[in-house]
């Protein structure tokens, strides 16, 4: 006579869901194999048939968006697969996340299969729901600590100047120290090639990043740059030795590949891109004007061309459709001398040195003063927030007091470390700056003169940014930079005059002492002049 298995063990067929992220498979104790002989013994043991097994590899358990849980979660909603039960080793095999393993257990509720753990025992009554609700829970918590701990270092990492995360093109994650951070591989070349043609400004963007992908600058993934990758690179200021995470920003202490200048240099001109303030300089680098200056009533673009003479040929600029024309040398010394109208010499020249250098060196000893003030008052935020926290561990204040204090204390040292995060890092040389401004302001028409091609068009939309126009008498313009401000606004304070219209159409000017706001700005601009002018000196 046969004996018949009891009710509760027909149709017991389950399947196995096994787990590992990447940091947990060197962890012998919950490595795949280990849980996969266990769920098999249990599954033999307890008398299931196991219908199939899903190994998730490396996957994490902060989201239900993995491939082997998806499938498992197909599978028992199949019917005919006749699945009762899920096996997994531990329930934060399934998620660490309570709100993700209540929808999963639901889901499965719905058809017909129960989750069991084989090493935490949960009985089918209301105390061993309960339990199972606080594994879960305590699943979560690990992990929100894991997350917490592995944010914390990071944010250390960045105030220690190392950069932790995914390396960028132009460098590879190295050890230096036992420490992790960033250091220039074959790549670092192609990558200051690019800033440095950007910066130049000689031709569109989209050129530069087709010449540096025939270069042989791709993704690390050995891939071409996309349009958008390409400007991520170009917007990128881990380049210029700045980790900008956690609403923070830090000096590296890796190698910084573009110096500060030149890729603020390089935001300039995408910024301005819009305006093509680029010129077409492969096309015709004899015409520097050519596109840059517009005809003051059609509006129509200049142009250049080489008209044949007897016995050579010789450069005029023109209107199209315009009968008449005008000699290459001839506008280009008119538009030298405009420019040179915006110059400074002797006595006004030496005021607004001296007024440059003083406000200069005013705002760079507040600046010091600001960062050592700013740093001791984050140091005194962070000591307030492991006091607060020490202080509840404590019993002194509750849960409600804690979460209050530290919802302000954590602005206040966001807001603290944002405002030193705009103050730079590397204060300018002002005597440099001040010498170079002497230089340039005595004769900014002349430094267009003896510019290269690709300098005379940086410096003509940099100093106008919106063109000119010409009448075939005059120059006019809408906008200039501060620098050329100067002259109209605080050094002609004494001795105010009325200006032609030609000479003041909408050049915005500033009355009486100038902010040092102001001063900050023009700044920037001889910054920018000077780099201009860095590989080959024309001043």
């Amino acid at each position: 006579m046969s004996k018949t298995k009891p009710t509760d063990q027909l149709n017991k067929r389950a399947v196995i869901y096994c787990r590992v992220s990447t940091k947990e498979q060197v962890d012998e104790g919950n490595s795949l194999v280990t849980q996969e002989r266990h769920c098999k013994e249990y599954a033999f043991k307890e008398g299931y048939e196991v219908a199939h097994i899903f190994i998730e590899q490396g996957e994490s358990a902060k989201t239900t968006d993995r491939p082997q849980l998806q499938h498992l979660l197909d599978f028992c909603s199949n019917r005919k697969n006749k699945v009762t039960t899920v096996l997994t080793y531990k329930l934060d095999r399934i998620s660490r996340n309570t709100d993700d393993y209540s929808q999963i257990r639901i889901l499965l509720k719905r058809y017909g299969v129960e989750i069991k753990s084989i090493t935490e025992y949960f009985e089918n009554t209301p105390a061993g729901r309960f339990m199972e609700n606080i594994i879960a829970n305590v699943a979560q918590f690990d992990n929100d600590v894991r997350t917490e701990r592995s944010v914390g270092g990071m944010r250390d990492a960045m105030r220690e100047g190392r950069y932790v995360w995914s390396a960028p093109i132009g460098y590879d994650n190295v050890k230096i120290g036992g420490k992790s951070t960033i250091h220039p591989n074959e790549m670092a070349s192609l990558v200051k090639q690019a800033f440095k043609m950007v910066a130049k400004n000689i031709c569109s963007v989209e050129e530069v990043r087709r010449n540096m992908l025939d270069a042989g600058l791709m993704t690390k993934r050995g891939k071409k740059l996309t349009k958008s990758y390409f400007y991520k690179v170009l917007k990128n200021k881990v380049y210029m030795g700045q980790i900008v995470k956690f609403g923070e920003q830090h000096p590296g202490t890796y190698e910084a590949l573009i110096p500060e200048h030149q890729f603020q240099q390089v935001q300039w001109v995408l910024k301005n891109r819009a305006k093509r303030s680029y010129l077409y300089l492969t096309e015709h680098p004899d015409f520097p004007l050519r596109r840059f200056v517009s005809h003051a009533e059609t509006g129509k673009k200049l142009t250049g061309g080489w008209a044949k003479g007897r016995n050579k040929k010789f450069p005029y600029y023109y209107y199209s459709g315009k009968g008449k024309s005008f000699k290459r040398d001839f506008l280009n010394d008119k538009f030298a001398a405009y420019v040179n109208k915006f110059s400074l010499k002797g006595d006004k020249l030496e005021e607004f040195k001296e007024k440059l250098r003083e406000n200069l060196t005013k705002e760079q000893s507040d600046a010091l003063f600001r960062r050592k003030e700013l740093e001791k008052n984050i140091t005194m935020l962070n000591e307030k927030i492991a006091s607060l926290i020490d202080k509840n561990f404590q019993g002194y204040i509750n849960n409600e007091v804690l979460g209050r204090q530290l919802d302000l204390t954590q602005k206040q040292l966001h807001d603290a470390e944002a405002m030193l995060a705009d103050i730079p890092n590397q204060l300018c040389d002002v005597d440099d700056m001040v010498d170079f401004t002497d230089e340039y302001l005595k004769n900014p028409g002349n430094c267009w003169l003896n510019a290269n091609p690709s300098q005379k068009i940086l410096l003509q939309w940099f100093k106008f940014p919106k063109g000119i126009t010409f009448d075939g008498e005059n120059f006019r313009t809408t906008e200039i930079i501060n620098i050329f401000k100067v002259k109209r606004s605080f050094l002609n304070k004494k001795s105010p005059k009325v200006h032609s219209k030609t000479e003041t159409l909408n050049h915005t000017s500033i009355t009486g002492e100038l902010p040092i706001t102001v001063y900050y700005q023009i700044a920037k601009e001889i910054n920018f002049l000077q780099s201009i002018f860095e590989d080959n000196k024309v001043v």
